[in-house]
């Protein structure tokens, strides 16, 4: 069993990346709201230390209030976010957690120096997962080594806890034979949208209006958001996999260069419309499943019967079914809502609670064997 903490809260300095967007604002409203009962109930002194986005960055060593991070917020250029990326490469006094609520390489990028350097992250960003299969194994080689926490289950599924119980699964000698399911929120809204009437148009505006689709709303419509989760979810349940190996059929084709959205848009309502109608006619309903096993990798579109436990979800609904070796004749069914920036945001809080908890009981277990020593 873990050691137990101390009957003080442990300072966890938090690093937050993406301040005013979308996840990131909810994520520092939600952490406002929680920051004396974190203290009071698990014994976590969360302190945001440092937020920064593409126009603005704050730092402070006491502590930053979440809630006036805004007016703290300060024009900044490259050479002061290099010093604050080197303070987190040195050695700490104050055990800290990078907190990535962007869609950035950039950022994807840092994860190897902060891992190595025992920094913890908790990321919502699947650029970093969705590499090369040797870039993924050595995020996770390092966080072993360096007892440096690697929370990623936001990148998959928003807060369904998905890629926990999966990975327990493996880590139990569970061999897990096929993965499907529902993993995009933003296309499981326009589907549940254009089977209920609604123009393509008019469904993808409110998408992106909820904050349902990535900033380009053309990496889920490519499907290559969706392809990014399905290759994070297949290597979380052991299917070494390369980006190359999956198979991707997009949700619509984007439009050539130069052409009018308007126009592109209006051909793509004629379509959709006479799509849902045959599909409703023969008592079926589109969903673009992901999914993983033997034969290999592909996400797509597919018509399944209307009363079939994908083809019935709510809009904006996730869900997954898993086969494993023992659990063929009753698969596991993990399902919730996949999409939102609050939805999105709860996930990484939970993340960050599950990281700093770890810091704070490595760095008291280490403190009470130097004392027994």
């Amino acid at each position: 069993m873990p050691p137990c903490p101390p009957s003080s809260s442990a300072r966890i300095d938090l690093v937050l990346i993406g301040t005013r967007g979308q996840v990131g604002s909810a994520f520092r409203q939600q952490l406002a709201a929680q920051q004396a009962a974190l203290g009071a109930r698990a014994g976590l002194d969360l302190r945001l230390l440092a937020t920064f986005d593409r126009r603005g960055l704050a730092f402070d060593l006491e502590g930053l209030p979440p809630a006036e991070v805004e007016a703290r917020l300060r024009p900044y250029g490259e050479a002061e976010r290099e010093a604050l990326f080197a303070r987190l490469r040195e050695p700490a006094a104050t055990p800290t957690v990078v907190v990535d609520c962007t869609a950035a390489e950039a950022i994807a990028d840092r994860y190897p120096e902060w891992l190595a350097a025992g920094v913890g992250i908790a990321t919502a960003n699947k650029r970093a997962n969705a590499r090369p299969l040797a870039f993924y194994r050595r995020l996770r080689q390092l966080a072993q080594a360096q007892g440096a926490p690697y929370r990623f289950e936001t990148t998959v599924g928003a807060a369904i806890p998905l890629l926990g119980p999966l990975q327990e699964i493996v880590l139990r000698g569970e061999r897990v034979h096929s993965v499907q399911g529902v993993l995009s929120g933003s296309l499981s809204f326009l589907l549940e949208r254009l089977h209920a009437g609604e123009a393509f148009s008019a469904a993808l505006a409110e998408a992106r209006r909820l904050g349902y689709t990535e900033p380009d709303p053309f990496e889920d419509l490519r499907a290559e958001d969706l392809a990014r989760k399905l290759l994070v979810l297949a290597r979380v349940a052991g299917f070494e996999l390369e980006n190359e190996a999956l198979e991707v059929e997009p949700f619509c084709a984007p439009p050539p260069p130069q052409t009018n959205e308007a126009a592109f848009l209006a051909a793509e309502d004629r379509r959709w419309r006479a799509a849902i109608e045959a599909a409703l006619a023969a008592g079926e309903r589109y969903v673009m499943l992901a999914e993983v096993g033997s034969a290999g990798a592909r996400v797509g579109l597919r018509r399944l019967p209307a009363q079939h436990p994908f083809a019935a979800l709510p809009a904006g609904q996730n869900l997954v079914r898993i086969e494993t070796e023992l659990q063929q004749e009753r698969p596991l069914w993990l399902g919730g809502p996949g999409a939102g920036p609050a939805i999105t945001a709860a996930g990484v809080l939970g993340d960050v609670i599950a990281a700093a908890s770890e810091l704070r009981d490595r760095r008291y277990a280490s403190r009470r064997f130097s004392v027994a020593a």
